[in-house]
């Protein structure tokens, strides 16, 4: 009860500093460069509240369309859990745009609680306060505002990890399948699950029959491939169609050269997510590294799989034009990266939190403006 309280406090005042933070940005979009729309529009975005307007940039066009209209073969490369939480919700008689905005801010402000509450099964409390600001402040940490779907993909994550470290089997195998169903990265969850489940048997020497709960990741991601075959013939029409969006395989370290080459030749300001491609990636690098390999920074092996496997299997995907493509965001689900963080000194950590708070006040101003971020 008492670890519930702090929870919510901890989660309401981070909530809230991130809240400020974006904001505020809304003041600055005036003095940022910016760009006429691009890319796919969404009709009915016209008609949004400004506020959500705002916010309604780049794939949030995608998914609030495909909600209300349906898969095409271009566009089953987006993942169905998003796209059914939003007709629910628009079953309420709210646009698919306003749904959601509103779903992705309330599952928002739910990760933070969840966020609070997983870490500190593990850690102080102190190191959970610094690493919800980290993560509030985390200069593409405005994706969780919009209509994508990081903040859901991390709140079912969290779920099924607090699950785990609680020994509850079934419901982590069910969080583990909402995950999965929310972006393709969720099936890592297996791997995770699967380690649980040999340091339980370790601990007690015994297997427990609700450890089957391992499959349902396997099985939501079966039914979405069975529904590809049923609309388009093919199981895995989401893999494939991905080439349509330039998406192709490259090996991780060629992928970041190619993007330091970039930085180097120069970019323009609109396009300032190869500049964030980089920085985040080099972040993210060096916090697995440390929590791998330095004493100090170690974390329960739950985390550090989990952690390194939702950086490198993106980093396997590139483009022609930006080389690590949106890793700036995917970054953002990368919960040790806050960990690291909130491990370091105080005096480094409030010097690199307040470069990232700045980072994400022009950052979410740019995002408004329409430059490309991820």
């Amino acid at each position: 009860m008492i670890k519930d309280v702090t929870a919510i406090r901890i989660g309401f005042v981070t909530f809230g500093l991130h809240t400020a933070i974006i904001l505020a940005a809304l003041f600055l979009i005036g003095d940022l460069p910016s760009r006429e729309a691009a890319g796919f529009i969404n009709p009915s975005a016209a008609g949004a509240p400004p506020l959500v307007e705002k916010f309604i940039k780049w794939d949030a066009h995608w998914y609030t369309y495909i909600a209300e209209h349906g898969y095409n073969l271009q566009s089953i490369v987006f993942f169905p859990l998003i796209l059914l939480l939003i007709k629910l919700l628009a079953g309420f008689g709210l646009s698919y745009v306003t749904a959601g905005f509103i779903l992705c801010n309330l599952f928002t402000f739910i990760s933070f609680y969840l966020m609070a509450k997983t870490f500190l099964l593990n850690f102080p409390e102190i190191e959970v306060k610094k690493a919800l600001i980290a993560y509030a402040l985390l200069p593409t940490s405005f994706f969780l505002n919009s209509v994508y779907t990081e903040s859901i993909f991390i709140v079912f994550a969290l779920a099924s990890l607090y699950c785990l470290r609680t020994r509850s089997w079934w419901s982590a195998g069910l969080f583990a399948a909402l995950t999965a169903l929310c972006r393709n990265l969720g099936i890592l969850l297996v791997p995770v699950i699967l380690w649980e489940c040999i340091v339980y048997y370790r601990q007690k020497r015994k297997v427990t029959i609700n450890m089957i709960a391992v499959l349902l990741p396997l099985i939501a991601l079966s039914g979405f491939c069975l529904y590809n075959y049923l609309l388009f013939a093919d199981p895995l029409a989401f893999v494939h169609s991905q080439q349509a969006w330039g998406r192709r395989f490259g090996l991780p370290w060629d992928n970041f050269w190619n993007n330091v080459n970039l930085v180097v030749a120069g970019v323009p300001s609109l396009e300032v997510g190869v500049y964030l491609d980089a920085v985040l990636v080099a972040l993210a690098f060096i916090a697995l590294l440390a929590v791998t390999v330095i004493p100090a920074f170690r974390l329960p092996w739950t985390y550090t799989l989990l952690g390194w496997f939702w950086f490198f299997v993106p980093m396997f995907s590139t483009s022609p034009i930006y080389p690590l493509y949106s890793m700036a965001r995917f970054v953002l689900v990368i919960l040790p990266v806050y960990l690291f963080l909130a491990k370091l000194p105080d005096a480094v950590f409030y010097c690199l939190i307040t470069m990232s708070a700045v980072g994400l006040l022009v950052c979410t101003g740019l995002f408004i403006n329409w430059a490309w971020l991820g």
